[in-house]
């Protein structure tokens, strides 16, 4: 019974107390990768713990079936039953809601396509101009993987910039974030609204990706264009956000100019 509730309070811990700590300071910013892993390691370790507490309650539930304590060898054989009752409720919340957002990216490359410009196959993904007011860019991941490009976006930047910040799409489709998205998206619906760790998730995963990507972005492409990039897109589009986002670029070193390597479907 020790185990039991031992493995229960750890999962507790992982699931809903590791977000309050690692929502604290402003380190996550210096090292967005390490606070992501971070994060999604605390997921992961409650998730064990919880079917940890399970396998535990069927052996302990057995071992006392054998020695003769009935009432309590029912209550732990019970018990799992509940827990797999509560797994298969999540596994259906998750099949539901799952497609939705997924079909949210088809749902954007369908709006995009009827005001496409041009399609240009890169190889690792189609680079698609579209016309648009709006200083726009984004990955659509899949299995046609997209970038989507507006006109007013090409006419705002240099094609150093513009580079800049196709680079940090490109890193969102390379390190698969989309996934990341989802599966924070998941984890909300999955917790009670009253606990604010599935929101906390969903909320420093959206930060983080970016962040991350930010960073192979000014390493491939050079941190002065990106920089220059996200402050030019903030102006435009009145985002404070992005103009912290370019201060961030002058607060660690970069590789210089020679030791860069922009990935050839960057290349513009």
């Amino acid at each position: 019974m020790t185990a039991i509730i031992g493995f229960l309070l750890a999962a507790v811990v992982c699931l809903i107390g590791a977000p309050a700590v690692l929502a604290g300071g402003h380190w996550q910013v210096r090292r967005p990768q390490l606070a992501l892993a971070l994060w999604w390691g605390a997921v992961l370790c409650g998730c064990l713990c919880a079917a940890a507490s399970i396998v535990a309650s069927v052996v302990v539930g057995l071992l006392a079936s054998r020695a003769g304590s009935w009432s309590e060898a029912i209550f732990l054989t019970m018990l799992p039953w509940f827990s797999l009752g509560a797994v298969g409720a999540v596994i259906a919340l998750i099949a539901v809601s799952a497609e939705p957002l997924g079909e949210s990216h088809r749902r954007a490359a369908q709006t995009v396509a009827p005001i496409a410009i041009s399609r240009e196959d890169r190889g690792a993904f189609t680079l698609v101009r579209f016309g648009s007011d709006e200083p726009t860019a984004c990955a659509i991941p899949g299995r046609s993987p997209e970038i989507l490009i507006s006109t007013a976006l090409e006419e705002a930047l240099t094609t150093a910039q513009l580079r800049a910040v196709v680079a940090h799409e490109y890193a969102h489709l390379r390190h698969r974030h989309g996934w990341a998205v989802r599966a924070a998206e998941i984890n909300a619906l999955c917790l009670p609204r009253a606990l604010p760790a599935g929101r906390r998730l969903r909320k420093a995963t959206l930060l983080l990706i970016e962040l991350i990507a930010d960073d192979i972005a000014a390493k491939q492409a050079g941190p002065a264009n990106l920089a220059n990039a996200l402050v030019r897109i903030g102006r435009i589009t009145a985002d404070p956000t992005l103009d912290l986002r370019a201060e961030r670029m002058t607060l660690r070193r970069w590789p210089v100019a020679s030791r860069r390597r922009v990935p050839e479907p960057v290349r513009i």
